[in-house]
């Protein structure tokens, strides 16, 4: 029985060891996740009472069919030098 114990420990150590290692990496992940929404709630809320407090309205843009054409041709002037 203690042979089998002694074979065994070394595995049973390292199987502990990477629990361990896991669980923290998952806890740390969940609270950045968790203190990363409250940041951006804290945003949205500031820029909330910012946005009611001022004259200022934001509207979209439309682009022109011409600004639309342009980009992503890669026809752009390019140094070689």
């Amino acid at each position: 029985m203690l042979d089998i114990l002694k074979a065994l420990l070394p595995s049973i150590c390292v199987g502990l060891l990477f629990w361990y290692v896991i669980r923290n990496i998952f806890r740390a992940d969940r609270n950045e996740r968790e203190q990363v929404d409250k940041y951006y709630s804290e945003i949205d809320v500031s820029e909330s009472e910012n946005n009611s407090e001022s004259d200022v309205k934001m509207t979209a843009t439309k682009t022109t069919d011409h600004e639309k054409s342009e980009h992503g041709k890669g026809n752009a002037p390019r140094s070689h030098g």
